[in-house]
């Protein structure tokens, strides 16, 4: 049954999630060369300073499009006013919040993809250097990964509120916070969640642990979530 509502989920998908994850794959890159290209080209790292340069900008762009997500998607039961229909379906309510749920992970999965394409070919038009696949594989991944408890909050919230005035402004300015919270040398503000999607990034030692809790706080998240769904009445 669980299959039957993701697919559901699919087909209810307004277009803009479909090309939300290009245009996000494309801004990334797009920002990351352009920085690269004008102010960091000529310093030692060379092309390879590009991935530092995308490590400034890609957890603004996973959490601003993992936003704009999760909010067009519960907006759209909000809006034509369908949620009590789909609680009235012989399917259990976890399910239906669980779809779309996997459904923003998967178009934010795609973003990664895309960027590893765009940034793949701007290397080897630009440069011979043998392209560092760790780099360049986990860097996208990994804060996609890591938005994971991120994506649960806001999935949470859009549900939660009509109006979508809030969960918007709540994920921008994450998004945004996301820009400097990894960077301070306070604990606490790194085990934010905004925080999570630069920590994971392989250019920073001890990577993998901010994964692992990113995945670890995802989980418990959505498993909140999923509880207040259920309980919840909509109107």
């Amino acid at each position: 049954m669980i299959l039957q509502v993701i697919r559901a989920e699919g087909y209810k998908l307004k277009k803009i999630c479909w090309w939300l994850p290009l245009i996000q794959g494309c801004v990334l890159t797009g920002m990351t060369v352009m920085e690269w290209y004008l102010y960091f080209r000529q310093g030692p790292g060379g092309v390879y300073a590009g991935f530092a340069v995308m490590f400034m900008f890609i957890s603004f762009v996973m959490l601003l499009g993992g936003t704009l997500l999760a909010s067009i998607m519960a907006g759209t039961e909000h809006d034509t006013q369908t949620w009590k229909q789909l609680m009235a379906m012989p399917v259990p309510r976890s399910y239906i919040y669980l779809s779309k749920m996997l459904w923003i992970v998967i178009l934010q999965f795609g973003t990664a993809l895309i960027t590893i394409a765009g940034m793949s070919l701007i290397w080897v038009l630009y440069t011979n250097e043998p392209i560092p696949w760790r780099v360049m594989l986990l860097q996208p991944i990994n804060a996609s990964l890591a938005t994971l408890p991120v994506l649960a909050i806001q999935l949470w919230l859009s549900t939660l509120f009509i109006n979508q005035a809030f969960p918007l402004a709540f994920g921008i300015f994450g998004s945004i916070s996301s820009l400097f919270l990894a960077r301070t040398s306070i604990l606490w503000i790194k085990l934010l969640p905004w925080s999570y999607p630069a920590l994971s990034s392989p250019l920073i030692k001890g990577y993998v642990m901010w994964v692992i809790i990113a995945l670890c706080a995802g989980v418990i998240f959505i498993g909140l979530g999923t509880l207040q769904f259920r309980k919840h009445e909509f109107k």
